[in-house]
């Protein structure tokens, strides 16, 4: 299955997907973070809602050599009709990011068509 994406005028690449918890899910747009190397990284304002449980807190090496530590949910991100248990961290606000452990733990391959501002991401049938 496929999962089509897209550049934007700054070089970011955004993938849509669906997030899901115990109590909802929603569809987000999240950047795609090769140098973030957790599976995703959701905002407060979108992980509450969707009633996520707590299995975790750990802490993370920032770009700027920081460490903070972040509350660790499990989560369920949903391509297409197939569902991937993965955790993701909660931050007080930002962008949503969908790191490299979530797509190198499905297998999948990410491409960049840097002349159509377009990406896809291929994860293997589950």
């Amino acid at each position: 299955m496929e999962l089509q994406g897209r550049m934007d005028e700054n070089g970011q690449i955004w993938v849509t997907l669906t997030v899901r918890g115990t109590r909802s899910e929603t569809t987000i747009e999240a950047v795609v973070d090769t140098g973030f190397t957790h599976p995703l990284l959701l905002p407060v304002a979108i992980a509450v809602p969707l009633g996520l449980e707590l299995v975790d807190f750990a802490p993370m090496e920032l770009a700027d050599g920081r460490v903070q530590h972040f509350f660790a949910f499990a989560v369920t991100v949903v391509i297409g009709d197939h569902e991937f248990p993965t955790v993701c961290l909660v931050t007080e606000a930002g962008t949503p990011l969908l790191g490299t452990l979530f797509m190198q733990s499905l297998g999948a391959t990410f491409t960049a068509r840097f002349a159509e501002n377009a990406v896809t991401l291929c994860v293997p049938d589950a």
